[in-house]
């Protein structure tokens, strides 16, 4: 690592420190990864002279092999950011067959005089460094203190109260200018997301590749103790973001981020990764892995063993790499290529993705994960109403035993199995044994807290179902759906006010977010808000690509009234089945004070064996059935409260 001198280096309106490898600009720190801060304090260093390639390449990666094209890749971005700011390109110079040349004006700033007083009498807790781990450290890039310009801490010394002044001085002189205390420990991190890994080109053909190493690492690294990884659901929706990595780690309320990229020739792969702590922006590592594009496993394994010791400080070089979930190097992949297209939840990637997972589970029968990953597939095409068949749900709970049969305490395959037993099975009691094996076998999975939270709802113990929900939302803070589920614990307990902050929380996060359209409406409805609910359902039929549905019902209301409109929509979707469903029906007849028709139709999505008739007893539509002989036997039927 190039430290430069202990000065603050200025040019333009840019202020570079190289001592803690921060770049300001304008006083707001510049997003820049950690080998173009580097290159810029070899460059800064001797400005106006040619600095040789050679140079360059042995004073930033001294002890690795990187060839010139590389060079070239990092200068490339280097101006690129520069020049964002303002600077022109030709602030970095090319000299032709020998270096580069900074032309830039470089100015030398002082840290200034501090002046400390302390003349209490107290114990200070000095830390002391031995001499051999920080030369070893000074040659190896890869370590925590190289990449944080820190020194690596070996143990402490006690002094007495006699010598306190001058050494507290001392102390806190070297905090602020060059601490001795590691203020990026890695014992601090105690939460961390992986940024979607983004590619060095401006490329997208390689997104599925990216966001696949990007869920390979997420999976992996979630095997560590005591540290919180955020799901793949929740650093996905930034895989097209251009907003800074500080910015997203800090709405995902982590420590740490890890922030990726991926240069790809031929089968060759190189991964560059840096560790950066959210609260101060400090690079605490950053590290290059090389491997091959289609043998995922090994590059996890190498990156999980850094990572881990970096996290946990231990700085052995050899942290175990945790239990693969395959040795089938093939079967990882087509595994890996199965939740990529889970991901996107739409019903002709959900069809690949059972593909996919099929062909992993064929590949290796003792993947355990191929066939939970097959089984919550099967499931969501049949809750999607893709494929309503039986068979559908029959096949995944097969792949579920199986799954079970080779890891009995597989959280997946647990939550997928326990949301069965609940919405198609109605086995109440299965279902929440099984959710509570999986919360038990993964207390940091949100979404076992999700589900479990979920069916606490549908059985009325809205205050445990709450407790769920909350701390789904602390390990994925923007959770849209995890934020929904709790607006409908709210919604259900009848707190219509706390239901309507959720929504329109979900709502900020996506304004296209049907389902919180839907929700918002049905709580306005009950608040006798009734024109505002007609417009959320507006909304709602326009995001779900029925603009003449949506036209009618709004044409209706302006010209009647909302109980028009609704009564226009129950008309439109009786003679339309595929449009919607029973239980939706059967809420909105009560809108019309329809009780025949609402008993109807939730007699009708009982025979159809439908999801959401679960919800049958926590709605609050049905509040005014509850009197009724016909809705007490269909509770007693479903096993409701």
């Amino acid at each position: 690592m190039v430290n430069g001198d202990s000065s603050l280096r200025e040019f333009g309106a840019f202020r570079l420190d190289p001592k803690k490898c921060v770049l300001w600009f304008a006083d707001e720190p510049v997003n820049l990864p950690l080998k173009e801060i580097e290159l810029l304090c070899v460059l800064t260093e001797s400005a106006g002279q040619v600095v040789t390639k050679d140079e360059i390449l042995e004073k930033v990666w001294s002890g690795s092999y990187v060839d010139e094209s590389n060079l070239t890749r990092h200068i490339y971005l280097l101006r690129k950011t520069l020049k964002e700011h303002g600077e022109s390109e030709g602030l970095i110079q090319t000299v032709p067959r020998r270096g580069y040349r900074f032309t830039g004006k470089v100015n030398a700033v002082g840290n200034g005089d501090v002046v400390i007083e302390k003349h209490t009498s107290s114990r200070t807790l000095i830390e002391v460094v031995d001499d051999e781990p920080a030369v070893a450290a000074a040659n190896d890039e890869r370590r925590i203190s190289s990449a944080s310009g820190r020194p690596r801490v070996s143990r402490a010394i006690l002094i007495g109260s006699a010598a306190t002044t001058v050494l507290l001085v001392g102390v806190l002189l070297a905090w602020k200018f060059g601490p001795l205390q590691q203020a990026g420990t890695p014992g601090r991190i105690k939460s961390i997301a992986v940024l979607p890994v983004r590619s060095f080109s401006d490329s997208t053909d390689d997104e599925e590749l990216r966001l696949r190493i990007t869920d390979a690492l997420i999976t992996r690294l979630g095997n560590m103790d005591g540290i919180a990884v955020r799901t793949t659901s929740a650093v996905l929706p930034f895989a097209r973001s251009q907003e800074d990595g500080l910015a997203i780690g800090r709405r995902l309320q982590v420590d740490a981020i890890i922030d990726g990229r991926i240069q790809q020739e031929g089968e060759r792969l190189r991964v560059t990764l840096q560790l950066i702590r959210t609260s101060d922006g400090e690079h605490v590592w950053s590290e290059q892995f090389d491997g091959n594009a289609n043998q995922t496993l090994n590059l996890q394994d190498t990156i999980y063993a850094k990572v881990s010791d970096t996290l946990t400080g231990s700085g052995a070089g050899s942290a175990p790499a945790g239990r693969r979930l395959t040795e089938n190097s093939e079967a990882y992949e087509a595994y890996l290529k199965g939740r990529y297209f889970w991901n996107k939840r739409d019903a002709a990637s959900l069809q690949k993705a059972a593909e996919f997972f099929t062909q992993a589970a064929a590949m290796d029968p003792q993947f355990s994960e191929a066939f939970s990953g097959l089984a919550d597939t099967q499931h969501l095409i049949f809750n999607y109403n893709i494929d309503v068949r039986p068979e559908v749900v029959a096949e995944a709970k097969n792949n579920l035993r199986r799954a079970l049969e080779l890891k009995p305490d597989s959280p997946d395959a647990l939550i997928t199995l326990g949301t069965i037993e609940m919405g198609n099975d109605w086995n109440w009691a299965a279902a929440e044994s099984t959710l509570q094996r999986a919360v038990a076998a993964a207390p940091n999975s949100p979404t076992a807290h999700m589900r479990y939270g979920a069916l606490l709802t549908r059985i009325r113990r809205f205050e445990d179902a709450e407790s769920e929900l909350v701390r789904h939302l602390e390990l994925d803070p923007l959770s849209i759906a995890g934020i929904i589920n709790l607006g409908m614990v709210r919604f259900c307990k009848n707190d219509f006010a706390g239901a309507d902050r959720e929504y329109r929380r979900a709502l900020e996060l996506d304004e296209k977010q049907g389902a919180a359209h839907w929700l918002l409406s049905r709580s306005m409805w009950l608040q006798g808000r009734r024109d505002e609910a007609v417009a959320e359902i507006v909304t709602a039929l326009e995001l779900d690509r029925n603009a003449p549905l949506a036209a009618a019902v709004r044409n209706k209301k302006q010209s009647a009234s909302a109980g028009d409109a609704i009564r226009l929509l129950l008309h439109e979707w009786r003679d339309n089945p595929p449009g919607t469903n029973p239980h939706n029906l059967a809420y909105l007849s009560t809108y019309v004070n329809d009780e025949d028709r609402s008993v109807y139709w939730l007699e009708k999505s009982i025979e159809e064996h439908h999801p959401w008739t679960t919800w049958i007893a926590a709605a609050p539509e049905f509040q005014v059935l509850r009197g009724d002989a016909r809705y007490i036997a269909m509770l007693q039927r479903l096993g409701l409260p």
